[in-house]
């Protein structure tokens, strides 16, 4: 399959080319980019042509991977909709619930795959996780608690007109994809405290702490804060523990890896299985009708909408309420 990438603005571009180029049923056939530096930086890297248009791109493909900042998600994924186009987009599908609908309802209205990219689904140890917990490893979940911390990735990142906010808005929906995965109950009540003052020159959130209740009664808390300082040896990591009636269980996404020491720096690499690849073939298994884990564009208006609410919690300083009654 013939895949285009939409700009090489998220610091998971290089995640994404390298796993299409990995996989065997799929080839990297050209980039665009609305800032030509940054494209042509990438292309010549990846030895593939740069396209200054974004329709020139659409006519390379039969599919897209949307690496844009977040608030040119809509538009860039629209346009590969209405070029019929299949479309995998970086997480969060969008920066407010209305935008994410939008794009899922144009999805389904042309029969299209729209995908969100919720890597973790097929993490190897969040996927062991998912079959200890339907195996009843640990009875009945009853909680969750949840850290995404990282380092304060700077660049557009840290301004809300091109990111929609800060740490809350770029690592809630992980984990909240990760528990919807395992429950398979939507998020009822979210509450959530918010602020900035680690990274103080940025007028945008840095750290949060986020309180949710699911429809089943499950309770949950997480910590997406962008806590990690300049030095720590990697970009953050996501880890997630759960409660249940008959015991804990413990999820490290990222515990495969290499200490390197040098004289100026502690950093860790990592050799564990790309999630990335096996999320590339899972979006190409799902556009040829194969069910799969891939998270679908509803998952990402979920996601998107539970990190919506989060912002408007903190302000509000209540909980807010999110999907119908809860259940029993």
């Amino acid at each position: 399959m013939r895949i285009s990438i939409l700009s090489a603005a998220h610091v998971h571009f290089d995640l994404f080319a390298t796993a299409i180029r990995a996989c065997a049923d799929t080839q990297l056939v050209a980039i665009y980019d609305d800032q030509p530096i940054r494209g042509k930086e990438k292309a010549e890297q990846y030895g593939v042509p740069f396209m200054a248009a974004l329709e020139d791109a659409l006519d390379q493909c039969e599919a897209v991977v949307v690496c844009s900042e977040n608030a040119k998600h809509e538009e860039m994924v629209l346009a590969a909709l209405e070029a019929n186009k299949h479309v995998l987009c970086e997480k969060p599908l969008s920066t407010t619930g209305k935008s994410a609908e939008k794009m899922a309802s144009k999805a389904d209205e042309r029969n299209l795959v729209l995908a969100t990219a919720f890597p973790m689904r097929f993490n190897s140890p969040a996927i062991e996780m998912k079959k200890a917990l339907a195996g009843n490893k640990i009875g009945e979940i009853l909680a969750f608690h949840g850290t995404n911390q990282g380092k304060c990735p700077g660049d557009w990142f840290v301004k809300p007109h091109l990111a929609g906010g800060g740490a809350v808005m770029d690592h809630t929906v992980h984990l909240v994809d990760l528990m919807r995965w395992y429950t398979g109950a939507e998020i009822a009540k979210v509450y959530a405290e918010i602020d900035s003052f680690l990274h103080a020159q940025y007028d945008i959130d840095d750290v949060g702490h986020i309180q949710l209740l699911f429809s089943n009664g499950v309770i949950a808390d997480l910590d997406p804060s962008w806590s990690r300082p300049a030095g720590y040896p990697t970009w953050g990591g996501l880890g997630l523990r759960v409660t249940g009636t008959k015991g804990v269980m413990d999820l490290n996404g990222f515990a495969q890896t290499i200490s390197v020491y040098t004289s100026d720096s502690v950093y860790w690499e990592y050799w564990g299985e790309s999630e990335y690849a096996y999320m590339i073939e899972g979006f190409v298994k799902r556009i040829g009708g194969e069910e799969t884990s891939l998270a679908s564009a509803w998952d990402g208006v979920a996601a998107v909408k539970v990190v919506e609410a989060a912002y408007l919690s903190a302000r509000e300083k209540e909980f807010v309420p999110l999907y119908g009654k809860m259940e029993g």
